[in-house]
């Protein structure tokens, strides 16, 4: 009986000095994975605008209520255009995230800022699909694979990847609807 419980409280020690050391880990650098974060949105508002498109000329702050929570979300607007961070959860593999850039009145381009989709078959939201979507008219657009009636073939053998982007590109272009009439955004 001593022994096991000299055994359960060296333990819990060492649960405790383990948990104290990640706890800290985390305090030292989060800040720094968030700064890394921005940058990598910053950089990728450059990549899915035209040439051109430089510096941030604003962040947009837009409020929703969703599921009964206010959720903040910031956009960004250039001298070329729109870039919308958009997540979705329908991915095969899960979240989806993506940065979409507006200009013109297309859809310029994205970029796949996190994914865990399979690969060789879904991961190639990042290369091939974007092909399919790329300065196609927003507005004109069923932003939805043939498979379900839209105007944007999918990625073969990956068809959730596929509507998943798809789903992200509606967000967007509804999103640059509220931005660009002013509007509140609701769910």
């Amino acid at each position: 009986m001593k022994e096991s419980s000299r055994l359960i409280s060296v333990l819990t020690i060492v649960c405790l000095i383990a948990a104290l050391a990640v706890s800290i880990a985390n305090d030292l650098t989060k800040d720094a994975i968030a700064e890394s974060r921005e940058k990598q949105k910053l950089s990728a508002v450059c990549d899915v605008l035209p040439e051109g498109a430089s510096d941030v000329e604003e962040k947009i702050l837009v409020q929703t209520l969703a599921e009964g929570n206010i959720v903040s979300n910031t956009y960004y607007k250039t001298e070329t255009g729109y870039a919308i961070p958009i997540t979705v959860s329908n991915g095969y593999g899960g979240d989806i995230s993506l940065m979409i850039g507006f200009s013109e009145d297309v859809l310029w381009s994205y970029k796949v800022l996190k994914h865990s989709e399979t690969p060789g078959l879904g991961a190639h939201i990042k290369d091939s699909f974007v092909e399919n979507v790329e300065r196609k008219p927003i507005f004109n657009t069923n932003w939805a694979v043939d498979k379900d009636g839209g105007d944007i073939p999918p990625i073969t053998a990956a068809t959730i990847s596929s509507r998943a982007v798809c789903d992200a590109i509606k967000q967007g272009v509804k999103i640059l609807k509220t931005i660009e009439s002013g509007g509140v955004l609701s769910e």
